[in-house]
């Protein structure tokens, strides 16, 4: 059963305040490009509270209901992917996930249970996903350098946007496919 994750922790208003200086793709029809996803990271200690928002077609290969038994049987795999695996990790992979979300419109509904909310929906048939993550990582605040599986676990995402913000300031870069290492500055 996925874990469920209540936005209210004040790391997520950071995150926020990252996505009010971008433009989201519900925001931005022309945000909304295959083989492109952003990753919103804060962190606080040894806590960081993610959001990855990304065309479905990057994590799925597909936009549309899902019509065969192997496209549902993708869509529960995602889902299970995107609530057991760190979306952020230190090089050591000490971090856990405490709490974590699957949210995609009306029509990629992984049937977890969750508040699936229109804004996501777009009436050119494009759908976005959006992952939540809260996670624990012993010694956080001691790395430069994190990692993240996601441009290797998904060969459609050509490009991953980073951003992060945490005490000491905030940054973005930008990860090519194959990549997964990349440097903060705490």
């Amino acid at each position: 059963m996925p874990l469920k994750h209540s936005v209210a922790h004040p790391l997520f208003t950071a995150i926020a305040a990252l996505l009010s200086l971008h433009a989201t793709a519900s925001d931005n029809p022309g945000a909304h490009q295959h083989g492109f996803a952003e990753l919103q990271i804060a962190i606080e200690d040894n806590r960081a509270d993610i959001l990855l928002l990304s065309p479905a077609y990057n994590l799925l290969g597909f936009e549309h209901q899902p019509r065969t038994s192997g496209q549902h049987q993708q869509l529960q795999a995602l889902n299970q992917w995107a609530t057991t695996t760190p979306l952020l990790n230190t090089p050591e992979n000490t971090c856990r996930i405490t709490g974590a979300s699957f949210q995609g419109d009306s029509s990629q509904d992984a049937g977890n249970g969750h508040s699936h909310h229109d804004h996501a929906h777009h009436d050119n048939g494009h759908s976005d996903l959006e992952i939540t993550q809260s996670l624990i990582c012993e010694g956080l605040t001691g790395h430069r350098t994190l990692t993240t599986p996601l441009t290797a676990q998904f060969p459609a995402l050509e490009q991953l946007k980073i951003q992060w913000v945490g005490t000491s300031g905030q940054g973005a870069t930008r990860l090519e496919r194959g990549q997964s290492q990349f440097d903060i500055n705490h």
